[in-house]
């Protein structure tokens, strides 16, 4: 062995060693959202929405608010605008549970509630099997949701700019959403689209909402 050779490959070791523990610990680990953050009872988040067909003919601002509510004897966080009717959640994940019109009557609830896959990773795949109940009919329906994480993108809309995660899915409805939600921030929507085929079981329709503004209750 020759060792002026052996003693050059120590010293490149030595020296390569520190620059690759410096490019690793550099490296950005992959974005997570753990949960969805619950924003206080109080807030007050309004939407400019614009819908046509199915979804109802509608071109202006929806005001929702977070109020505590009763479900089947539980607390739930009622997310309520008098034009779109009320969606309940469950207080720690913030799934849907249930619908009501505006004047508080239920129309559909859902078993299992309608959730994320937690943790959030981009790339990742699920599908949800539900069981719908329509409470005008007493009807229970088998639904299933198939969704996808996009990706992460900064989004402007008219409340500001922010960090989310891009989100898909399509139901056996035939209805496909694309969502962008802030986890970290307990903001659901940022902002939507929706479209309904014409062999939705209600007809074609699209829908578009953006954030306009999001006002926490005073401390």
């Amino acid at each position: 062995m020759n060792p002026r050779r052996t003693a050059l490959s120590a010293v490149l070791l030595a020296l390569a060693g520190p620059a690759l523990l410096s490019v690793t610990g550099c490296a950005t680990p992959p974005p997570v959202a753990e949960r969805m953050e619950i924003s206080p009872m109080g807030t007050v988040t309004t939407y400019h929405r614009k819908s046509s067909g199915s979804l109802g003919s509608f071109d202006g601002k929806v005001v929702w608010t977070h109020a505590p509510a009763t479900w089947q004897g539980k607390p739930v966080i009622a997310f309520g605008a008098p034009q779109a009717g009320v969606a309940l959640h469950d207080t720690v994940s913030f799934a849907m549970l249930a619908t009501l019109h505006p004047d508080g009557k239920p129309v559909m609830s859902f078993e299992p509630a309608i959730d994320y896959a937690w943790p959030l990773t981009v790339g990742k795949t699920w599908s949800s099997q539900h069981t719908v109940t329509m409470h005008a009919s007493g009807a229970r329906i088998p639904f299933k949701r198939d969704f996808k994480v996009e990706g992460v993108e900064t989004v402007t809309v008219p409340a500001g700019t922010f960090k989310t995660w891009k989100l898909s899915w399509k139901d056996s409805s035939g209805e496909t959403e694309t969502r962008w939600i802030s986890p970290e921030l307990g903001i659901a929507t940022i902002k939507r689209h929706v479209e309904r085929p014409a062999t939705h079981p209600q007809g074609a329709g699209v829908l578009d909402a953006e954030l306009l503004s999001r006002v926490l209750p005073a401390r």
